[in-house]
C-alpha cells in the first residue's frame, strides 16, 4: 500500500457523552476512524484533556503527523467553552482546532459524497446521541452554508431511554426478587445498576433491526420486544419531532425548499424514531449506515479541505496498460497476496475499550495449469468434461503404475501445450467487493489483468452509501475467465475531486 504524506491528513473529533468519535482523512484515502469512551456533559478541563490524549495516540499510530483539527460542537457552545476546548486540545500536543457546529459537519459530509445542494436549498439535520437530541438546518449559499436555525435539548436520548425502560422492567417484574429491583432502582449503586442499564441499551440497539432482544445479567434473563421499547420512549420521541418542527418553523424552510432529512447519532436508528419525523416533518428521513460517524467525519472532510491543493487528482478514467507484464505474469500469479477490507463490510471489529481494529483479510491465489481450459467452480484441474472415469496409463511394465483410484480420488489429467498456453494468456476475475479502488487496482494487476477502466460514481442521497473509494460494481463479474488483456470496468464510490484510483 502507497503510503501518504503526512501533510494530506486532517482529523475530525466528535466530543460526544456515550462515545469520543475521531476521524483522520487524507487525500485519496478513506478515513480511519476510532472511538473511545465519551465525555460527561460540561467535562472538567481533565477529561478533556484525556479525551484529547488518546486522540494524539491515534494520530501518532497513523503516522499522521501534526494534522489540523475540527472539533465538532453544538449551535449553541459559547466562546469560553469553545476555548477551554482548544486548550485542552493544544495541551494535548494537537494543533489549535477549529470548530463547526454538528448540522454543517454533516452537511459537508453529504455533499463530499456527491450531493451537491442547489444554492437555496437545506438540509435538515436532525442528531440523536446518547444524551442529547440536536436538530439544525443548513442552507446553501453559493459562497458556502449558513446554519439558518439550531436547537439542543439535553432531555432527549439513549440514555434517557434505557432509564424508562429499567423503570418499565422494574415495574413489571418487581414480584420475581424485589430485593434484586431494589437494588437496581437505588440511583446510588454503582455496579448492578449501571450493568443493568449497559445490557438494556444493548437490547435497545438490537431492537433497531429485529422484533424482540434478550437482556441477561446475573441469572436475570428477560425479553424487551419492539412494542414495549416503542411505549416506554413513545412520548420523549414526540418531544424531539416537536423539536424538530420548532426549528423548521424557525429557520423559515418549506418541505419545497429541503434538501432532505438526514438523521445521525446512534440513537437515531430506533424505528420509531425515522417514523415519527416522517409523519411531522413531510420528508424522508435519511439513515447512514454508521449515523454516529457522520458528525467526526464530515469534520474531517472540512478540516482537509481547508489545507493547501496538493496535486492534481489522477483522471477517473483510465486504462492501466503496464510495461513488462506478460514477462512477469507466472511469477506475479503463483502465490500472489491482496489485502482488502472495507468499514462498512462483515471484517470490522471493535477491541476492548471501544478500539476499532483494521479490518483486513489475506488471500493467496495460487493458479496451476487448468486441464480443459476452464477453472470451474472445483477449482484448476477439474474433472473431464464427459464426466466418464479414466483409464489410468500403464507404465513401463505394462503395469498401471499404482492400484486404480476410486472415484472420489480420480488422477487430475495432464495440462496440454494448448492449455499451458491459455493459462497465461487469461484467468478469472478477482471478486473485488468491498476493496478501495487502490486495493482493486492491485489485485487485478497481481491476477494478471492489464487493461482496467475506472469510473466514479456519487451514491444517491437516499442509500445504499458506500464507503469513500469503495468499489460498487465491476464488470465482467467475478470469477469470469477472461482474456488479460481485455477490459475490465471497476465503478467506485466518489466524485471527481476524490484521486481513490491505483
Amino acid at each position: 500500500m502507497q503510503h501518504r504524506s503526512p501533510r494530506a491528513a486532517a482529523v475530525g473529533v466528535d466530543l460526544g457523552t456515550s462515545t469520543t468519535t475521531v476521524s483522520i482523512r487524507g487525500r485519496g484515502e478513506r478515513s480511519a476512524t476510532r472511538v473511545f469512551d465519551g465525555l460527561p456533559p460540561e467535562a472538567a478541563a481533565g477529561a478533556l484533556a484525556a479525551a484529547f490524549d488518546r486522540v494524539r495516540s491515534f494520530l501518532d499510530e497513523s503516522e499522521a503527523g501534526r494534522a489540523p483539527v475540527t472539533v465538532v460542537v453544538p449551535a449553541s457552545w459559547e466562546r469560553d467553552r469553545l476555548n477551554e476546548v482548544a486548550d485542552a486540545a493544544e495541551a494535548s500536543g494537537l494543533e489549535r482546532p477549529s470548530f463547526l457546529p454538528s448540522a454543517e459537519a454533516a452537511a459537508v459530509y453529504v455533499e463530499a459524497r456527491g450531493h451537491e445542494f442547489e444554492p437555496g436549498t437545506a438540509l435538515v439535520v436532525y442528531e440523536l446521541g446518547a444524551s442529547t437530541c440536536e436538530v439544525g438546518v443548513v442552507r446553501r449559499d453559493r459562497d458556502g452554508r449558513t446554519v439558518l436555525a439550531a436547537h439542543a435539548t439535553g432531555d432527549i436520548g439513549g440514555d434517557e431511554f434505557d432509564h424508562l425502560v429499567l423503570a418499565y422492567l422494574s415495574g413489571r417484574h418487581r414480584d420475581t426478587d424485589p430485593e434484586f429491583w431494589d437494588r437496581v432502582m437505588d440511583p446510588s449503586e454503582e455496579v448492578l445498576r449501571p450493568a443493568l442499564l449497559e445490557e438494556i441499551g444493548r437490547a435497545r440497539e438490537r431492537l433497531s433491526e429485529q422484533p424482540s432482544a434478550d437482556i441477561a445479567l446475573d441469572g436475570l434473563e428477560l425479553q424487551l420486544t419492539q412494542q414495549e421499547l416503542e411505549s416506554c420512549i413513545d412520548e420523549l420521541v414526540e418531544q424531539s419531532c416537536e423539536l424538530a418542527a420548532r426549528v423548521l418553523a424557525a429557520a423559515g424552510v418549506g418541505a419545497e425548499e429541503t434538501a432532505g432529512l438526514l438523521l445521525t447519532g446512534g440513537a437515531s436508528r430506533t424505528p420509531l424514531v425515522v417514523a415519527r419525523l416522517a409523519e411531522r416533518t413531510g420528508l424522508k428521513p435519511v439513515l447512514p449506515e454508521h449515523p454516529e460517524r457522520v458528525p467526526a467525519e464530515g469534520a474531517a472532510i472540512a478540516a482537509l479541505t481547508a489545507l493547501p491543493s496538493g496535486p492534481p487528482p489522477s483522471r477517473l478514467r483510465r486504462t492501466a496498460l503496464r510495461v513488462g507484464v506478460l514477462a512477469g505474469l507466472l511469477v506475479a500469479l503463483v502465490g500472489a497476496t491482496a489485502i482488502f477490507g472495507s468499514e462498512l463490510g462483515s471484517g470490522v471489529s471493535y477491541e476492548a475499550g471501544g478500539t476499532e481494529a483494521t479490518p483486513t483479510t489475506e488471500a493467496a491465489t495460487e493458479t496451476s495449469a487448468p486441464a480443459d481450459g476452464d477453472l470451474g467452480s472445483g477449482g484448476a484441474g477439474g474433472a473431464p468434461t464427459s464426466g466418464e472415469p479414466r483409464t489410468p496409463e500403464p507404465d513401463d511394465t505394462g503395469g498401471t503404475g499404482g492400484a486404480e483410484p476410486t472415484p472420489d480420488e480420480e488422477e487430475e489429467p495432464s495440462p496440454t501445450e494448448d492449455d499451458r498456453e491459455e493459462s497465461a494468456t487469461a484467468g478469472p476475475v478477482p471478486d473485488l467487493a468491498t476493496m478501495s479502488a487502490e486495493e482493486a487496482g492491485a489485485t487485478l494487476t497481481d491476477a494478471g489483468f492489464t487493461n482496467v477502466d475506472y469510473q466514479a460514481e456519487p451514491d444517491p442521497l437516499f442509500g445504499p452509501w458506500y464507503d469513500d473509494c469503495e468499489v460498487k460494481a465491476q464488470d465482467p463479474a467475478p470469477d469470469t475467465r477472461l482474456d488479460f488483456d481485455e477490459p475490465i470496468t471497476v465503478t467506485y464510490s466518489g466524485t471527481e475531486s476524490d484521486d481513490c484510483e491505483p
